[in-house]
């Protein structure tokens, strides 16, 4: 009987043992998920030259007048003709935005208080969307007419 109460105390103070102990080793932290690159369209766009310009020059304000939310293009409405090679000085006044028309493969960045020059040639005639692809929603859109 003394062994059998010997027996069971050893039993209880290992089970107490095996309770309290250390049990595994902490999870080591998963490194945190990171979405995938981004991956620019293979498509390339027409060719628009970003060289000095020569000759006219027409000058487009990119804004957001007194950070009012009134995003604009200033001037708003194009009209070229067939043929015609145009240099654009595209300078934005307070934050990043685009002047992109896709129909016509045209998509120059402006950051904050820069200017990007864009000389295009119009080889077809019709209307085409004038964007900044960032503030569309807010009213920052205009047209190209190409006669």
């Amino acid at each position: 009987m003394r062994i059998l109460g010997i027996l069971v105390i050893m039993s209880a103070v290992a089970l107490l043992a095996a309770a309290c102990g250390g049990g595994a080793a902490p999870a080591q932290n998963a490194p945190a998920p990171t979405s995938p690159p981004v991956v620019a369209p293979t498509t390339a766009p027409a060719p628009v030259s970003t060289t000095a310009p020569t000759g006219d020059v027409e000058k487009v304000s990119l804004e957001d007048p007194s950070g009012s939310g009134a995003y604009k293009f200033g001037p708003s409405e194009f009209t070229f003709s067939v043929g015609d090679t145009i240099t654009l000085e595209l300078t934005s006044e307070g934050e990043f935005h685009t002047f992109t028309v896709d129909d016509l493969g045209i998509d120059v960045s402006v950051d904050a208080s820069q200017t990007e020059t864009l000389t295009f040639t119009f080889d077809e005639t019709g209307t085409f969307d004038l964007i900044c692809i960032p503030h569309e929603a807010l009213g920052m859109v205009g047209t190209i007419t190409v006669r």
